[in-house]
């Protein structure tokens, strides 16, 4: 069991709010749109997505606590794939962002539906734009700690080695 800094763990907490912060978004966007569009399919998506977040703040806790590589790659590859890949880029990226630009450069709707064939189009709800958006933001944010945490943990380790321990 290796010692884990107070770095460390400030990082592994900014991780950790980071993986809520976008579980909240997802979780009112969801919501919120599955209530406005009738659509009991997006009040499916908060349930789905609270295992991967609940699975990624476990792995960060216990990161936290024992310093565990298998702990840190079970949080970094879960929080990289659910909250960033899914919720920031493929959603709010893709089902967000691009169809929002699409519409305000008064692009061809051919142009978005190819891969998302039953949503909505042009976009209709600021509120529902918005906060789908946002997705890419906390996003990023999850990425950025995710790979600070990551190469706090490789410094350390690189420390350790040299001085022996």
């Amino acid at each position: 069991m290796k010692s884990v800094t107070p770095t460390t763990k400030r990082l592994a907490n900014r991780t950790a709010l980071a993986m809520l912060a976008a579980y909240g978004l997802t979780t009112v966007h969801h919501i919120y749109g599955g209530l406005v569009d009738d659509a009991p399919n997006r009040l499916r998506v908060p349930f789905i997505l609270a295992i991967p977040s609940l699975v990624t703040l476990e792995a960060l806790r216990r990161y936290k606590r024992t310093g565990s590589g298998t702990a840190l790659a079970t949080s970094s590859a879960v929080a990289v794939l659910a909250g960033v890949v899914l919720s920031g880029l493929l959603h709010g990226g893709y089902a967000h962002a691009y169809k929002d630009i699409l519409f305000l450069a008064d692009g061809p709707p051919e142009l978005y539906y190819p891969l998302n064939p039953d949503e909505h189009y042009p976009p209709d709800d600021i509120f529902f734009e918005v906060t789908g958006v946002l997705e890419m933001v906390t996003g990023y944010f999850l990425a950025l700690f995710t790979y600070r945490l990551i190469r706090d943990s490789q410094q350390s380790d690189h420390s350790r080695r040299r001085k022996g321990k």
